[in-house]
C-alpha cells in the first residue's frame, strides 16, 4: 500500500508539471470508452488490435491492449461508436452502437474465443445508464425527448427535470440558494459574477442535451453549492442535416384566468382582456461536413418580435389625467455557430461563438410613473453581436495521457435608455408621480475572460487501472456599472401637466432642480484561480474509489480599489464504489464532499461599492422666478471598514445511492443527501452618528445561523428505444435553516444582526429591542422547501410507412411553498429594516398541487431524409390554476393570513403552442 501511494504521488506530481497553473477545466464536454478484451475462461488477452470509429463522423482510432487486455480511448466527441477487436488465431468481435457520453465512461468490454479460421461476430454495445467511474447526482436531459415535449424553449427550464430542484429560471437546487448554481455552455462557465445566477440566455435548437448535477459531484468543479448545469451543444457529423420552425401561440385562444380578490369589496374578478394577435417564433438550423470524416460545422438562428398585451402608466385624478398605455415588444435574436476539427485521430479542435440579445423590455423602474416618457427600456446582451466565444483543444497522446484546454471570453451587458424621448424626469409633489424622464440611462457591464486546462494519465499500477488527472483554471472578472438620469437631472416640482396643451412643470417657490456632477463608472474587478487532483481506480473487481481535492483563491476589489475579498480554500471530494456483481451493472456507492461558496463580486458590488451612482448634485431651488443655487450634495464614497477574514461558506455533503441498470437502455436508482451549511455569510448593519447605514458581512457559526437539507430520491430514466423514453423521479426532502429569502441578497442579507442597538415598532406587538423582533421564529422550512415532488417526462413515438406520430405527456405534483404570518418592523429614522415573524418559519404551506403538459406531433416522410411535420402543445393540460406562489399573498396575522393579493399568486391558465416544421 505504501509503494502505491508514492506512485499516486509521483504521478500527479508529473502530471501538475504538465499543466500550466494559470488554467483550470470545469469538467470534461468529451467522453471515454474503454474495456477489456477477454478470453472465453475471463482472462485478459493483450496484443489485441482494438480499433474505434465514429458512426456519425467517420474518423477512427486505433490501439492494442495491455497486459492486461486493457485498452482506453479518451476524449472522445459525444455520439455513437463501432469498436473492432482482432487478432489472429481468434475469431473478430465487431461492437456496434457504444455511446460516448460527456464526462462518462462506457464500458465496452469484449469475450474473443479462438477459431480455426476467420470469422467475425457482430454484438450491440452499451449505453452508459449507470457509470462507476462516475456517480453522482446526474440528470441528463437529451434533445430526443426535449424537442418531444411540451416545454418552454430555454434551457433554464430543463434544469427543473433533475430531482431536488424546485423554483424557476434560477432554481434552488437540494437545498442551496438560487445564487449558488454555475451554469456552463461547452464547459464555458456564463454564471452571472455579481448576482449567482444564469447569466445568458441560449438557442433552444442548439443544445444536445443538458447534464445537470446536484450531489457527489467530483473535484472538476468548484465554487458552487448548487447545481452544476452543463449545456452542451449540437456539432456538425459527415451527414447534412438542418430544421425550420415556424411557432405561433395566440393569447385568445387560451383559457381565461380563475379566482378573485375577495379582499375587495366587492370581489375583484382576475379575468383578463386577452391580446388576440399571432406571435411568431422562427427557427433554423443547419450542419454538417465541411471536409469529410475530420471537419464539420453547426449552426443555429432564431428569431422572434414578442408583443405583450397592453399596459398602464398610472392615472392621476386630481388633473382628471387617466393615464397612458403602452405595449412592450422585445426583439429577440438568439444564435450559435460551432466548428469542430478532427484534425488527426487523437487531436480535436472546436470553436464556438453565440449571442442571445434580447431588446425592448419596458420597465416602470420609479414605481410610479405618469405616462410612456417616464418608463425606462431595457435591452439585454445587446454586445454588439458577439456575447461568448471560445476555442477548445483536445489531445490524445499514446494510449496513456491526454489533455484539454479551453480559453474563452464572455460580455454580459444590459443597456436601461429612455422608453420615449430622452426628457429630463420630473417628480410631481400633487400626485407623487413622475413625468417626462426615465429612471435610468446606462449600463451594466460584467466582461469575464476564461482559460482551462486539465490532463490525466491512464496506467495500470499492482494490477488496477488508475485514471490520474490534474486541472486548474483562471478567471478574470470586471463589474462595471454607469447610470444617469436623462439630462443628468431630475426636478421635484409642485405638478407637472401631462396634457397636450400647456405640457410642462407647475412651479412653486421651494421646487428642486437637482442637476448632477459627472459621474464616474463603478467598476469593481476579480480574480479567481482554482486546481484540482483526482485519482479514479479500481481495486480488485467489485471495488471503486474517486479520490481527489480542489483548491480555490478567491480575490476582488472594489471600485474604489479596496481588496475586500482575499481567500484560499481547499475541498476534498471522495467517492467509494461497490460493484456488486463485478458487471457495472448494480452499483452502490457513498460520496463526501466539501463545496464551497462563490464570493467575489458579489461582496465587491453589493457591500463595498463606493463610487456612487446618481448620487452627487448641485442643488438649485425656485424662487418664484429664477433657479438660485442652494448647495451641493456629495456623497461621501464607502467608508465600511473591510473585514479581511471573511470567508466563503461552505457546504458538508453525505450522499449514498444504490444504481441499477435495467437492459441496455434503462437504470432506476435511490440516493439519500445529507447537507449541512457552515461558516454562513451575513452582515451586521448599523446606522453611525453620521446616519450612514454601515453594513460589514462576516461568518457566523452553527449557534447563530444554519442551514440543512436532508433527502430522499428514486429516479427512472430510459434512453430511447423501442419506440419511447422517460424520465421520472420522486423526493422526498427537508429544507430548513434561517437564511432567508431565494433570491441573491440571502446570501448575506438577513435580517438576524441589523440595528442591535435600536427599538423596533411591530403593529399589534408595540416596541421591542431590534435584536428581539428581528430574531423572533426566524428558524424553519425555507421558502423554497418542498416536502414531495413527483416529475414524469415521457414520449411514446408511433411508427407508421409513411407518418410518425409522438404523444408526449409530462407531469410535475408537489406540495406547496410555505411561509408564516408577519408584520413590518420599523425603527425610528431609517423605516422598515425587516419582519417580525408571530409563528415559526415556514408554519403556514400552499396547497399541493401539479401539473398537466401534453405534446403531440405529427411528421411525414414524404421522400428520403426530409420530414414535415407539426406539433400542437398544451400546457396545463386541466386548467389547474391553484395558488402557487407566496410573494402576492397577504401575510399580516388577520382574518385574510394567506389570502391571494394579486393574480401571480396562481398557476397560470391552459394555453397553447403550435410548430410547423421542416427536417432532413
Amino acid at each position: 500500500m505504501r509503494s502505491r501511494f508514492r506512485f499516486t504521488v509521483i504521478a500527479f506530481a508529473v502530471l501538475a508539471l504538465a499543466a500550466p497553473a494559470f488554467l483550470l477545466a470545469d469538467g470534461s464536454q468529451l467522453g471515454t470508452i474503454s474495456g477489456r478484451v477477454l478470453d472465453e475462461q475471463g482472462g485478459g488477452i493483450p496484443g489485441v488490435t482494438v480499433e474505434l470509429v465514429a458512426t456519425d463522423k467517420g474518423f477512427r482510432r486505433s490501439q492494442t491492449t495491455d497486459s492486461t487486455g486493457s485498452f482506453t480511448f479518451a476524449l472522445l466527441q459525444p455520439g455513437p461508436y463501432t469498436l473492432r477487436a482482432s487478432l489472429s488465431g481468434f475469431s473478430t468481435i465487431e461492437k456496434t452502437n457504444n455511446i460516448a457520453a460527456a464526462d462518462k465512461v462506457t464500458n465496452a468490454d469484449v469475450t474473443m474465443r479462438l477459431a480455426a479460421t476467420a470469422e467475425e461476430v457482430t454484438v450491440t454495445g452499451e449505453i452508459p445508464m449507470v457509470d462507476k467511474t462516475n456517480t453522482s447526482a446526474t440528470t441528463t436531459v437529451s434533445s430526443t425527448l426535449t424537442q418531444k415535449l411540451a416545454i418552454t424553449r430555454n434551457y433554464q427550464t430543463l434544469i427543473s427535470n433533475a430531482p431536488g430542484v424546485t423554483g424557476g429560471a434560477n432554481p434552488n437546487s437540494h437545498g442551496s440558494l438560487a445564487s449558488t448554481n454555475q451554469y456552463l455552455f461547452d464547459g464555458v462557465d456564463t454564471t452571472d459574477v455579481t448576482t449567482g445566477t444564469f447569466g445568458q440566455n441560449f438557442n433552444f435548437e442548439a443544445i444536445e442535451e443538458v447534464v445537470v448535477s446536484t450531489a457527489g459531484i467530483s473535484a472538476e468543479y468548484g465554487r458552487a453549492q448548487g447545481a452544476i448545469v452543463n449545456v452542451i451543444t449540437k456539432s456538425g457529423t459527415n451527414t447534412f442535416s438542418g430544421s425550420a420552425k415556424g411557432i405561433v401561440n395566440n393569447d385568445e385562444w387560451d383559457a381565461d384566468n380563475k379566482g378573485a380578490n375577495h379582499l375587495t369589496n366587492p370581489p375583484t374578478a382576475w379575468n383578463r382582456t386577452k391580446f388576440d394577435e399571432n406571435v411568431w417564433r422562427y427557427a433554423l438550423t443547419l450542419g454538417g461536413p465541411m471536409w469529410k470524416d475530420h471537419a464539420w460545422f453547426f449552426g443555429a438562428y432564431e428569431w422572434a418580435d414578442v408583443p405583450t398585451p397592453f399596459s398602464s402608466t398610472f392615472s392621476s385624478p386630481d388633473k382628471n389625467w387617466p393615464g397612458e398605455s403602452y405595449q412592450q415588444v422585445t426583439d429577440v435574436k438568439l444564435w450559435d455557430a460551432k466548428l469542430t476539427f478532427q484534425v488527426t485521430p487523437s487531436h480535436l479542435f472546436t470553436a464556438g461563438a453565440n449571442s442571445d440579445p434580447i431588446n425592448g423590455f419596458v420597465v416602470d423602474y420609479w414605481g410610479g410613473s405618469g405616462e410612456r416618457e417616464a418608463l425606462t427600456q431595457q435591452n439585454q446582451n445587446d454586445c454588439g453581436g458577439l456575447c461568448t466565444w471560445n476555442a477548445r483543444w483536445s489531445g490524445v497522446f499514446g494510449s496513456m495521457f491526454s489533455m484539454e484546454a479551453l480559453y474563452a471570453e464572455q460580455d454580459g451587458d444590459i443597456f436601461v435608455v429612455p422608453f420615449e424621448g430622452n426628457g429630463s424626469p420630473y417628480f410631481s409633489l400633487s400626485d407623487e408621480l413622475f413625468y417626462n424622464g426615465a429612471t435610468f440611462d446606462g449600463f451594466v457591464k460584467r466582461p469575464r475572460k476564461q482559460a482551462n486546462l486539465a490532463a490525466n494519465l491512464y496506467t495500470q499500477l499492482f494490477g488496477d487501472s488508475h485514471s490520474f488527472k490534474v486541472g486548474g483554471d483562471y478567471q478574470d472578472l470586471e463589474s462595471v456599472a454607469s447610470f444617469l438620469y436623462p439630462n443628468n437631472e431630475i426636478f421635484i416640482v409642485s405638478d407637472f401637466n401631462p396634457g397636450p396643451t400647456n405640457r410642462g412643470p407647475v412651479l412653486s417657490p421651494g421646487d428642486v432642480w437637482q442637476d448632477f456632477l459627472d459621474p464616474a463608472p463603478s467598476v469593481s474587478t476579480g480574480k479567481v484561480y482554482g486546481i484540482y487532483a483526482l485519482d479514479k481506480f479500481e481495486v480488485g473487481k467489485h471495488l471503486f474509489f474517486n479520490l481527489g481535492g480542489r483548491v480555490d483563491i478567491q480575490n476582488a476589489d472594489s471600485d474604489i480599489g479596496n481588496t475586500v475579498i482575499d481567500t484560499t480554500t481547499f475541498s476534498p471530494r471522495l467517492t467509494g464504489v461497490y460493484d456488486v456483481f463485478g458487471n457495472g451493472k448494480t452499483l452502490v456507492s457513498t460520496a463526501y464532499g466539501r463545496y464551497y461558496q462563490f464570493l467575489v463580486q458579489a461582496i465587491a458590488d453589493s457591500v463595498y461599492a463606493g463610487v456612487a451612482q446618481q448620487a452627487n448634485y448641485d442643488q438649485y431651488e425656485w424662487d418664484g422666478s429664477t433657479w438660485v443655487f442652494a448647495g451641493q450634495v456629495v456623497a461621501s464614497g464607502n467608508t465600511q471598514p473591510v473585514n479581511e477574514d471573511l470567508e466563503p461558506s461552505y457546504l458538508d455533503e453525505i450522499n449514498v445511492a444504490v444504481q441499477q441498470q435495467l437492459g441496455n437502455t434503462m437504470a432506476v436508482g435511490v440516493r439519500g443527501i445529507y447537507r449541512k451549511w457552515n461558516d454562513l455569510v451575513d452582515d451586521r448593519r448599523v446606522r453611525n452618528a453620521a446616519g450612514t447605514i454601515i453594513r460589514v458581512p462576516e461568518n457566523f457559526d452553527d449557534d447563530q445561523l444554519s442551514q440543512y437539507y436532508k433527502g430522499i430520491e428514486v429516479t427512472f430514466d430510459k434512453r430511447f428505444s423501442r419506440n419511447w423514453q422517460a424520465a421520472m423521479n420522486y423526493t422526498l426532502s427537508r429544507a430548513e435553516g434561517d437564511i432567508g429569502g431565494t433570491g441573491t441578497a440571502a446570501n448575506f442579507t438577513t435580517q438576524r444582526f441589523d440595528y442591535a442597538d435600536r427599538t423596533c415598532t411591530v403593529a399589534g406587538v408595540g416596541n421591542l429591542p431590534c435584536s428581539q423582533a428581528l430574531n423572533q421564529n426566524q428558524y424553519g422550512y425555507l421558502p423554497y422547501d418542498r416536502t414531495h415532488i413527483f416529475k414524469a417526462f415521457t414520449a411514446y413515438t408511433l411508427p407508421l410507412s409513411w407518418v410518425a406520430i409522438t404523444a408526449a405527456p409530462s407531469f410535475i405534483w408537489q406540495s406547496g411553498f410555505p411561509y408564516q404570518p408577519q408584520r413590518a418592523a420599523t425603527t425610528a429614522g431609517i423605516g422598515t429594516v425587516g419582519n417580525y415573524f408571530f409563528d415559526k418559519r415556514g408554519s403556514s404551506r400552499l396547497p399541493n398541487h401539479y401539473r398537466l403538459d401534453f405534446a403531440l406531433e405529427t411528421v411525414f416522410k414524404p421522400w428520403g431524409p426530409l420530414e414535415l411535420g407539426v406539433k400542437g402543445e398544451v400546457f396545463n393540460l386541466t386548467n389547474q390554476q391553484p395558488q402557487t406562489s407566496v410573494v402576492s399573498i397577504r401575510l399580516i396575522p388577520d382574518a385574510n393570513f394567506g389570502a391571494p393579493t394579486a393574480r401571480g399568486a396562481f398557476q397560470g391558465p391552459r394555453n397553447y403552442r403550435l410548430t410547423a416544421l421542416l427536417r432532413f
